[in-house]
């Protein structure tokens, strides 16, 4: 039972903003048209030994504030730390709301799990060390997590999810997805749609995609499995598996030391780019090109798909998925099979206990003997180094001993072989790396640098602490000891400058990552405007000759004027195929050209007027962005009118955005208008050049309008 629960009616809000300090959330939809909050507390006392928590049965407000204010219901749940009782009782302040589709929310919780289910409507979710769950939820919706573990089910929309090292489960979802780890695996099975993951060191496993999908990992595997779209998938380090069934537009791999296995069709058009240390293949057929044992460059049955596969380092082992699989000499050796992961049982979600890790996903802290030696010697270095730090210390400190004297030299020593270990390697690396090839003399330069140095120091030590020490026992301490210290700076220096190789490596591969990325999102882009742009040509001229065809038997002349008309509007539309972009100018000219067209059918019924600002004529923009608008506007107000319809087209130049504002006399928008292809054109060709920065609105009041924002300083290349 809960603690506290209450109702708030929706009319005077519709933004939920949650935040508990110690505590779980769980957030439910539901078909009212209230928002019910239930709160769970729970305090921790002696009686437990504060170890376990008992339910607050009864309890007033003074844990809790609710409250509306700027059209926000804002739920509070932090605790006063200024009152020592808060600091005795670890009060735990859980919640479970139900809300309705109409109602947003942005929550937020440091030490809590969050579960989000059968939600629709935009929600923000944050939890510093709990886990994420998701499912049967719609909308924009985007999660983040410092360390726990994330899963999707049954979700559609916008989906965003991040977590700095756990692992992410995605299944049976639909529309664009991003999960993003810095450490842990990520499983994507049986999605409808795009999906973009990253890992910084994880291994990737995907299954039955359909839609585009992309990943890199820093270090990890990537296997996927019948995957059937655009694919791109990038490893510094790691193996790459894939089963591509069929190709949409591109498929790009790339590995900088690994191996990559790729099944696809090859009946199919294909420009193919592949480059190994050595590559298996079966017979190509129609193949036009460069191929040897280390690179193929070419086309395959006339080009067409864009196939990319390299490693800088492994082999490539190229499949056709067209042909019984055939026994190839010396195959890439690929991973194992992928093996499904299952969902856990979908219990209903208990605010007061954390869910626990499906027993399916979890694997044993030490795998081998390898991780196990390398384990024992990490503890036995730390709890040694720690306890003579500890022992040097207090000798330091308060000296006890006679060979006192002789640990405070020692301490000195190591201070400043620290120090010499870190300035050798700083001018090391600033003045003498790069003139040197081979990496065993850089290591063989700075052990002599360090040498020196340290050689140096000694002589130094032995003048500054002479008069105050036992020489007696220094001396033979020196003898002794003195060629065993001298190799630990050695050591230390070498150890570092390994690491800043490490580093540097890491940094110059996520740079070239970076690039790769990018001239992959350029390449899906051009494909996808390409894509559109082969659809609406087809789609106006046909509506065009529907036209035509109508006026020939009762107006020939009309209809002689129209064909002289389109034969206009396809000079401005044709012969320019490569490119993409046009300036509003040109995209003017074909709008007046298809008014126009529109005009001889219509007769008197059409009139129209462009206002333009000379200043956006020359910036670029998508083709065909407005021609659409302008058809629709035709096709679905001024044909469903018989008075005069008119039409007026408006595009300014704003502060920080160029509008545009489309707008007919024709009757009101139905609900149905953004079904149609011709606006889910515009919206697709938006998100694709300009993302998140433009904007489309279609409005009835006060006036019947299509509405585009596009970024002022954007020239759409």
């Amino acid at each position: 039972m809960p603690t506290i629960s209450k109702s708030f009616t929706v009319e005077d809000f519709s933004t939920l903003q949650l935040h508990t300090f110690s505590g779980n959330i769980e957030l439910v939809g539901h078909d009212e048209n209230t928002v019910k909050v239930e709160v769970f507390i729970s305090v921790r006392s002696i009686f437990t030994f504060f170890i376990f928590s008992e339910p607050v049965l009864n309890a007033d407000t003074q844990y809790v504030s609710m409250n509306i204010a700027n059209g926000n219901l804002i739920v509070n749940a932090k605790p006063d730390f200024w009152d020592i009782s808060t600091w005795l009782q670890f009060p735990k302040i859980s919640f479970r709301i139900y809300l309705p589709s109409s109602v947003h929310s942005i929550s937020k919780t440091y030490g809590g799990n969050i579960s989000i289910q059968n939600l629709k409507g935009n929600h923000t979710f944050n939890t510093w060390g709990g886990d994420l769950l998701l499912q049967n939820s719609s909308g924009y919706l985007h999660g983040r997590t410092m360390g726990g573990k994330i899963e999707v089910y049954n979700s559609e929309g916008q989906i965003v999810v991040k977590t700095m090292g756990g692992k992410i489960f995605v299944k049976e979802n639909q529309g664009e997805i991003n999960v993003d780890t810095k450490g842990g695996n990520i499983f994507i099975q049986n999605h409808k749609g795009k999906v973009r993951s990253d890992t910084w060191g994880g291994n990737i496993e995907v299954a039955d995609i359909f839609g585009a999908f992309e990943c890199s990992t820093l270090g990890g595997n990537i296997r996927l499995n019948n995957v059937n779209g655009n694919i791109g998938a990038s490893t510094k380090g790691g193996n790459i598996t894939a089963d591509m069934p069929s190709v949409n537009q591109y498929a790009w791999f790339d590995t900088a030391g690994g191996n990559i296995k790729v099944a696809m069709p090859l009946d199919i058009p294909i420009d193919l780019e592949v480059s190994a240390n050595k590559i298996y293949h079966p017979s190509f057929q129609n193949f036009q090109g460069e191929i040897n044992r280390r690179q193929i460059r070419g086309k395959l049955n006339g080009g067409g798909v864009n196939v990319t596969i390299r490693t800088s380092g492994g082999k490539v082992n190229i499949e056709n998925t067209t042909l019984p699989a055939t026994k190839m000499e010396n195959p890439v050796a690929s991973s194992q099979p992928y093996e499904n992961y299952t969902q856990p049982p979908k219990n209903e979600f208990n605010p007061q206990t954390k869910k626990a890790i499906p027993a399916s996903n979890s694997k044993p802290f030490l795998q081998n003997l390898n991780e196990l030696f390398f384990a024992l010697l990490f503890c036995l270095l730390m709890v040694y180094g720690l306890s003579g730090v500890i022992y040097f210390t207090l000798e330091f400190v308060n000296p006890k001993s006679i060979l006192s004297s002789i640990y405070k030299g020692v301490f000195y020593t190591n201070i400043n072989n620290s120090i010499g270990a870190l300035v050798t390697v700083y001018i090391f690396i600033h003045f003498y790396e790069y003139k040197i090839q081979s990496n065993v003399s850089k290591y063989l330069t700075l052990i002599g640098m360090t040498s020196i140095y340290a050689v140096i120091f000694q002589k130094i030590m032995v003048v500054l602490y002479w008069s105050q020490i036992d020489k007696t026992l220094w001396t033979k301490d020196q003898n002794n000891y003195n060629f065993l210290y001298g190799f630990v700076p050695m050591i230390v220096s070498c150890a570092y400058f390994f690491y800043w190789q490490r580093t540097s490596s890491i940094t110059r591969k996520m740079s070239e990552q970076e690039y790769q990325l990018l001239n992959l999102e350029k390449l899906k882009s051009k494909a996808q405007l390409d894509a559109l742009e082969a659809r609406i040509n087809p789609h106006f001229l046909y509506n065009s000759l529907n036209s035509i065809a109508g006026l020939i038997h009762d107006k020939p002349d009309k209809a002689e004027e129209m064909t002289i008309q389109l034969s206009k509007l396809f000079r401005y539309t044709t012969g320019r195929t490569d490119e993409n972009f046009h300036t509003f100018a040109d995209e003017l000219e074909v709008i007046k050209a298809y008014l126009a067209i529109e005009q001889v059918r219509f007769g008197k019924r059409l009139t129209y007027s462009i206002d333009c600002d000379e200043v956006v004529l020359d910036r670029k923009i998508p083709r065909f962005l407005l021609q659409p608008l302008v058809e629709n506007a035709i096709k679905h107000g001024i044909a469903k009118i018989a008075h005069a319809g008119e039409i007026t087209i408006e595009i300014k130049q704003l502060t920080d955005t160029i509008f545009i504002k489309i707008h007919d006399n024709g009757p009101d928008f139905g609900e149905a208008l953004g079904g149609g292809f011709g606006l889910r054109s515009i919206k697709e060709k938006l998100q694709i050049v300009f993302g998140d920065k433009a904007t489309i609105d279609i409005k009835n009041e006060p006036e019947k309008a299509i509405i585009i924002n596009l970024p002022a300083l954007s020239n759409g290349q």
